[in-house]
């Protein structure tokens, strides 16, 4: 793994730090970082949408996550795209699904969770909003998501974390203490290979 052929998959749900840590990872080991979100949300809403962080707590997406409910085309075609890079390697995977659709040996799989109260308070901090119109958001989108990846794929987004090496709650962490405990982890494992 050593030779950056090795893949980080990093799924987690809204706020739970998964973004940011996909940054400092990609930085730390030299894998380009690539986000399924983004790559959705291009797909979406051009890549103007690419430019606000939020978009996808806003109305527009709310009208995506439909279109999508509608046709699965858009989330299958960017799960594909993603497939295709993890073959190569060499990359942070910031993706809701690929550690579940993705069976490879050079794949680090990590899953953050973080308390319902505390993503909510992240995404009013960081949209500028109050804490109810945050958590009315993001169970909007996440229902509708659990939805969409319950319907193509069958699996239970956020639920089943048999798919992960590594599963950690954010919930009372700060993004330095994620990345000591991810990265020490990660260090370990290729240590050994």
């Amino acid at each position: 793994m050593r030779d950056k052929k090795f893949n980080i998959c990093l799924s987690g749900l809204t706020g739970s730090g998964k973004s940011t840590l996909a940054r400092k990872l990609a930085e730390r080991y030299g894998l380009e970082r690539v986000s399924g979100g983004e790559m959705l949300k291009e797909i979406l809403a051009g890549r103007e949408s690419l430019k606000d962080q939020g978009w996808w707590e806003r109305e527009q997406a709310r009208e995506a996550l439909e279109r999508r409910l509608e046709d699965p085309s858009y989330d299958l075609e960017v799960d594909r795209n993603l497939m295709e890079l993890a073959r190569r390697g060499g990359y942070v995977l910031d993706s809701w699904t690929i550690a579940y659709l993705l069976d490879c040996d050079a794949c680090i799989k990590i899953f953050l969770k973080t308390d319902f109260e505390v993503r909510a308070s992240r995404i009013a901090n960081r949209d500028k909003i109050s804490l109810e119109e945050a958590k009315n958001k993001i169970k909007i989108k996440e229902e509708r998501t659990y939805d969409i990846y319950k319907r193509i794929y069958g699996f239970e987004l956020g639920k089943d974390l048999t798919p992960f090496h590594l599963v950690v709650d954010t919930t009372k962490m700060s993004p330095e203490e994620v990345f000591y405990l991810v990265t020490t982890y990660i260090d370990i494992l290729l240590s050994k290979i």
